[in-house]
């Protein structure tokens, strides 16, 4: 049930086109800065000490690139598709437990529409692990913790020296928190940002050391994992990573079953076979929460010039539109568009939608934002929207947040 594609008439408001000025400054800059960048970047890849790839030429002339890296003990993951040299480049941070599989689709077609498309796995997630048993001793003498802050961390490095320039960044639900946190905190690196159902929260124990729910936790996810904790955890930990059950947590959040299939589920269940994944994923519940809120990120990125892109399945139950309706008010120039049908992960859901809004937009991007944002996917599904709320719930979520 395809929604019908929306027309927009062109308009160049005098909010929008002074930012597409400051934006077209701020792309210079980026562009005079890159160079630096990407000579660290090939620095960093010349190291056959810090990582080792594999690279072979497709049949479109393009690199295709999966590789690793040295990071704080782990052997890091990532793939890259597209010229390196390329003037656009796309970066795709992945949700909870999944991985670069997830981007199949964007690493070839985007890649084929021109962009240096990369994708990264998380450390504890995908097919980013401790590199041996010392590196897993270290960790755990330093107190590593699997956080928010720890990938926050890890991706700044990624964009800032082995991407090695100014990137879009597009992540979705856990990538997309990730991808805000970055681009709210080292700018210089963000070209534009791309959400993608993007999770408003994360974590459960309070960053603020001085509160009592903070005093109160009896661990903060720092490894080793207490005997108290993973033991609990271990008991149930097969059932958590079966089969069935995965399928059955991806059937609550996927609008299109069709595209769950037995190599996704594969996928997602191979990382929990690391010898470290239970360790990883007891850190992960136990670790606190960002040390900016993710109202705090919204408030700098509304005060930046940095372009942004809701692109957000209508139908996902987690990430409700009135989750992107709320981040459309704090930053009012993001450009939303809403896919249907469409659940919680539309870049592997509806790849065909994503794509022709992300081509199309970081294009727009590139010609410095001037006129009318495109309309919408090339096959209708997806659509520009203003983002105003629909049934009752989202009316008074937004009747609240005009009160004040």
């Amino acid at each position: 049930r395809g929604v019908a594609m929306m027309t927009t008439t062109a308009r160049v408001t005098s909010p929008r086109a002074a930012v597409a000025r400051s934006r077209g400054t701020s792309m210079m800059h980026a562009r005079d800065g890159a160079r630096a960048m990407a000579s660290r970047a090939r620095r960093a890849e010349s190291s056959s000490s810090s990582q080792s790839s594999s690279e072979v030429v497709v049949d479109n002339g393009s690199l295709k690139k999966d590789a690793r890296y040295t990071w704080r003990g782990h052997d890091v993951h990532y793939e890259r598709s597209g010229d390196v040299n390329a003037a656009k480049h796309v970066v795709f941070l992945h949700g909870f437990g999944v991985g670069t599989f997830h981007y199949r689709a964007q690493l070839e077609e985007l890649a084929d529409a021109g962009a240096c498309v990369w994708a990264l796995d998380l450390c504890g997630q995908g097919d980013s692990w401790p590199r041996d048993d010392d590196a897993v001793k270290e960790l755990h003498a330093q107190g590593f913790q699997y956080s928010i802050d720890t990938w926050r961390d890890q991706v700044d490095h990624f964009l800032r020296d082995v991407v090695g320039r100014s990137s879009y960044v597009a992540g979705n639900s856990l990538g997309g928190y990730l991808a805000t946190y970055v681009s709210a905190t080292s700018p210089e690196l963000v070209r534009g940002l791309i959400l993608m159902n993007a999770t408003p929260f994360w974590a459960f124990v309070p960053n603020d050391e001085n509160s009592l729910a903070y005093r109160l936790a009896p661990w903060k996810g720092s490894l080793p994992v207490p005997k108290w904790v993973s033991t609990p955890f271990k008991a149930y930990w097969d059932s958590f990573r079966s089969a069935e059950n995965v399928s059955g947590l991806l059937g609550l959040v996927y609008a299109s079953k069709s595209r769950i299939d037995d190599d996704l589920v594969r996928r997602i269940i191979a990382p929990t076979d690391n010898p470290n994944a239970l360790s990883a994923f007891c850190s992960v519940v136990w670790s606190p929460k960002s040390k900016m809120s993710f109202d705090d990120m919204l408030t700098r990125l509304a005060a930046s010039d940095i372009p942004i892109a809701l692109v957000y399945g209508k139908e996902d139950p987690w990430v409700v539109p009135l989750w992107g309706q709320r981040l459309k008010r704090a930053v009012s120039r993001a450009d939303y568009y809403e896919i249907s049908p469409g659940g919680h992960c539309p870049a592997h859901e509806c790849p065909a939608s994503t794509n022709s809004i992300i081509d199309q937009w970081t294009t727009y991007c590139e010609a410095g934002c001037v006129g009318a944002p495109p309309s919408g996917s090339s096959d209708g599904s997806g659509r520009l929207i203003q983002g105003n709320p629909r049934n009752i719930f989202e009316k008074i979520d937004a009747f609240r947040a005009s009160m004040g």
